[in-house]
């Protein structure tokens, strides 16, 4: 009986550690993960972006906006354009692709980061959502500020 007591104890013990194990291994850092990630013609002879965005917050994000603006690549504003990424579970990876349909890769120069909207839920006040954004890029194109 006493080793029963024991065991019990000892799995109540594990219940609560290991789901913050498993936060961490999925990528939980307080930050939004952006990558622009490749950047390639498409068939409309535009430019196809891939982005993979990663939710390193704690809680869902259900549509998270990005308002883009767009250098020509004599850095010239060529638009402004609203990016939404669908649901993100806790610390989970989305991979996206978005198409300037006329606009060639060749054309472009930047793309700047402008406003981040919806990155919590309308309940949670004081979160600036543009300081939660950890941005890289593997392309030629300048991304972010």
């Amino acid at each position: 009986m006493l080793f029963f007591r024991v065991t019990a104890a000892a799995l109540m013990v594990l219940a609560t550690v290991i789901p913050v194990n498993f936060a961490s291994a999925q990528g939980v850092s307080g930050k939004i993960g952006l990558e622009l990630n490749h950047i390639q013609p498409n068939q409309a002879g535009g430019c196809r972006l891939s982005v993979i965005a990663t939710n390193g917050l704690e809680r869902p994000i259900d549509k998270l906006g990005l308002e883009l603006v767009v250098f020509n690549k004599d850095g010239i504003i060529d638009r402004l354009m609203r990016l939404d990424l669908r649901r993100m579970s806790a610390g989970k990876t989305k991979v996206q692709q978005f198409d300037l349909t006329d606009v060639p890769c060749e054309g472009l120069s930047r793309l700047h980061i402008n406003d981040v909207l919806n990155c919590v839920p309308p309940a949670i006040t004081g979160v600036y959502c543009p300081d939660l954004l950890e941005l890289s890029n593997r392309t030629n194109v300048q991304f972010g500020d």
